[in-house]
């Protein structure tokens, strides 16, 4: 009996917990249902308040639907060819980025090239300087100064001139003063400097020779063949004075030369010269005079003798005639004329009487 009791007692609770299941879920449905339809009602109310399709907006006209495909192509066209553009926009800004790029590029070139020379510049001033430090350094103070071939000027004078003092550095004084101060003498006609490190210096200097003399109020004034007057003396050479000259006594300085008309003059004189070694005539003749440049005359004091050699054209010829007649008339007294032309006119020799 007790557990038939029982079981009714376990049937009943099992009975009324369904029940109560039941109804907790019926009771969850209905709030579900009911938050439904309050969005429901709520988008109803929406609808009713704003329907485009029913009700008639102020200010806003209704598009049919076909329309509005239409706008929607037509707006999707648009987009797409402003995608088009937009690509060709970014073509076109492409084309200026990458000229940016090459000028960038450049522009680093040559900030690395400016920094290479900068670089380089301020390491040669470096050395530079150190350099000249170390060629003012006493090792290279002058103690000695070598003269070569001087035959008239002497050592002393040439050294004197160049005004390089024993003790002062080698490099104080350029090459080109020293030179210029040298050829201030009328006998340098050059002068080669030369530093022998550490501390000598050459000077190795060509003379000019005297080949002529001009005479003027019992001096003499001597001139080489280029026409540079040399000096002035009481001294004489033995070498040809030159007569009938047209410089102006008051050019007639130390370092100057004759004038023109006597320079064209004295070239004559030169070809005469140049038979010296066949002839052996012009260690005979002791003046000539150039005062006509159609006749040059020639004077030969130990011989006693006159040679007139006219415009001295073909002088081979000439000095052939001149070196037989010296031997035909030895111990004579007179003139020899050679002045003519040889072609129609023989050279002759007046005897004076």
């Amino acid at each position: 009996m007790k557990s038939k009791k029982n079981e009714e007692l376990n049937f009943l609770y099992l009975n009324n917990q369904i029940n109560e299941n039941d109804k907790k879920k019926k009771a969850t449905n209905k709030n579900k249902k009911k938050k439904k339809s309050k969005k429901k009602v709520k988008e109803e109310k929406a609808e009713e308040q704003f329907n485009f399709e029913n009700e008639i907006v102020i200010g806003v006209t209704k598009i049919p639907k076909e329309k509005e495909k239409k706008n929607t192509s037509k707006t999707n066209k648009k987009l797409q060819n402003k995608s088009v553009n937009n690509k060709k926009g970014a073509d076109k800004k492409s084309a200026p980025k990458s000229k940016k790029n090459e000028k960038n590029k450049k522009e680093t070139k040559k900030s690395k090239t400016i920094k290479k020379v900068l670089k380089w510049t301020s390491l040669f001033v470096v050395l530079l300087v150190a350099l000249i430090f170390f060629m003012m350094s006493p090792i290279f103070n002058v103690t000695e100064i070598i003269v070569s071939g001087n035959n008239v000027i002497s050592t002393e004078t040439i050294t004197s001139l160049s005004q390089i003092e024993i003790g002062a550095n080698i490099y104080k004084t350029s090459k080109e003063i020293i030179k210029k101060r040298i050829k201030e003498n009328a006998y340098i006609e050059s002068v080669e400097v030369k530093r022998k490190l550490p501390n000598k210096i050459e000077l190795v200097v060509k003379e000019r020779n005297t080949s002529y003399m001009l005479e003027y109020a019992g001096s003499f004034i001597y001139i080489n063949n280029q026409g540079y007057i040399l000096e002035v003396s009481n001294e004489k050479l033995d070498v040809p004075i030159i007569e009938g000259y047209t410089t102006n006594i008051e050019e007639l300085e130390v370092a100057n030369r004759l004038n023109k008309e006597d320079l064209t003059r004295l070239e004559m004189i030169l070809k005469i010269v140049e038979f010296k070694e066949s002839n052996e005539i012009l260690e005979k003749i002791n003046r000539i005079n150039i005062e006509d440049k159609q006749n040059y005359t020639l004077k030969m004091e130990e011989e006693k003798k006159t040679v007139y050699l006219g415009n001295a054209s073909n002088l081979s010829s000439r000095m052939l005639y001149l070196k037989a007649v010296l031997e035909d008339t030895k111990g004579l007294t007179g003139e020899i004329f050679i002045s003519g032309d040889l072609v129609k006119e023989k050279a002759f020799f007046r005897q004076a009487q």
